[in-house]
């Protein structure tokens, strides 16, 4: 009995001590970051993750091919066609590749769910089941990231926990013995009761705009830097475009950018660069929540220069001088367009022959969008994403008391 028991029991201990780890490892990943970057380039992570996953395909045709006296051949290009997607994908996060280590702290995660709960899901549903688990770890994953000083809770990171849970369940479902076609009622229940429990969770991570969390702050002791909304869960905005291939997303319409603009410039100096107060305290500092235009202007305004000095310590004929030349002209174009009284009051407009000089050294056929406020959700409105997950929510509620209150299916004559 002690046997049996423990053999229900391990899996699940397994799946609790692996997300264990994935949420104990999250403050010290920035810092181990930087240990690996100190003497390597940051590449060498995606490469070692691309690496891993060869490996681990070997593996798998080698476990394979002890329990069955022939692989068939269209298992190994399924094996194979999972890796192609996971290295592609890879690829694709090179400019932040320590991002592609999700993919193995969530592709061991589906393994060993799948292992805990093929057990109490017979059919077919447990790939469904496992990857909506996984979801919710990983939503939780990046609540906790939210909650950690310098590192954030990131809407794509989602995805791609749960992508790489589903990655191996699509791996599994062709390697794994076959399961029964008819799907069991509780499964199909199960399996409501997760999706409804994540789209309620995204709800509330995508209505944790900074000005809630702001007036939440007021009763609830809150961190400073979360309640003035430097890292902000989620937050709505509008894409302006400035040229045919320039384009940024604000906090503000047009017409508020253009008001704040003519209506701030005079006493935007003062902001700008503040007095340390006599005491030594720390200076204040423009907020997205109290004042988004002077915070939009002097991140716009820091991404403008920084680029432009990093740009002239890099090799004229390399491309990431070109490359930074072009985010310096951009970011200057949207400076000059959206926030120009204030850029002329501060003091902080180019003169003609730097304009120039950076003109001509620009990529004038790269299309850009500035990363300044990138995460804003700009697609739709606030309302129209409420909208949209209470629907889904009502949708897997509906299916869950349908599925409870369906009749038995009768069972066959004799």
């Amino acid at each position: 009995m002690t046997s049996v028991r423990f053999r229900h029991l391990g899996p699940w201990l397994a799946v609790v001590l692996w997300v264990g780890l994935i949420y104990l490892a999250i403050p010290f990943v920035r810092k181990l970051r930087e240990l690996f970057v100190a003497h390597w380039p940051a590449e060498f992570i995606a490469y070692t993750v691309m690496v891993v996953v060869v490996c681990a395909v070997a593996t798998a045709l080698i476990l394979l091919g002890r329990q069955q006296s022939r692989v068939a051949p269209a298992d190994v290009m399924w094996l194979i066609a999972v890796a192609a997607v996971v290295v592609l994908w890879t690829r694709r996060l090179m400019g932040q590749p320590e991002e592609a280590v999700h993919f193995i702290e969530y592709g061991v995660l589906g393994i060993l769910l799948f292992r805990a709960l093929s057990g109490p899901v017979k059919d077919a549903t447990v790939y469904v089941v496992v990857t909506l688990v996984g979801l919710l770890v990983g939503t939780v994953d990046e609540l906790i990231q939210w909650l950690v000083p310098s590192r954030f809770w990131d809407l794509r990171d989602i995805f791609l926990n749960g992508g790489a849970v589903a990655l191996i369940q699509v791996a599994i479902w062709r390697l794994a013995p076959p399961r029964p076609v008819s799907v069991n009622r509780s499964s199909m229940r199960l399996a409501c009761r997760l999706a409804a429990a994540e789209v309620l969770l995204l709800l509330l991570c995508l209505s944790a705009t900074p000005q809630r969390v702001a007036r939440i702050a007021e009763f609830l002791p809150i961190p400073n830097r979360l309640a003035l909304g430097h890292e902000a869960i989620c937050e709505y905005g509008f894409f302006h475009v400035v040229d045919e291939l320039t384009a940024f997303r604000s906090r503000l319409s047009a017409q508020d950018l253009a008001t704040s603009d003519r209506q701030r410039s005079t006493d935007i100096i003062h902001y700008l660069d503040p007095p340390r107060p006599a005491d030594g305290s720390p200076r204040e500092t423009a907020s997205p929540v109290t004042d988004p235009f002077l915070y939009e202007f002097r991140v716009h305004l820091f991404a403008r220069n920084r680029n432009f000095n990093r740009a002239r310590t890099a090799d004229q004929a390399s491309e990431i001088y070109r490359r930074r030349m072009t985010i310096a002209w951009r970011e200057n174009l949207i400076l000059e367009t959206s926030f120009g009284r204030t850029l002329t009051r501060a003091a902080r407009r180019w003169g003609p022959d730097r304009r120039r000089s950076v003109e001509a050294e620009q990529d004038p056929d790269q299309q850009f969008v500035s990363r300044v406020g990138g995460h804003l959700v700009t697609t739709f409105s606030e309302a129209q994403l409420r909208a949209l997950m209470l629907t889904l929510l009502a949708v897997f509620v509906v299916c869950d008391l349908s599925i409870a209150t369906r009749p038995p299916r009768a069972a066959p004559p004799s």
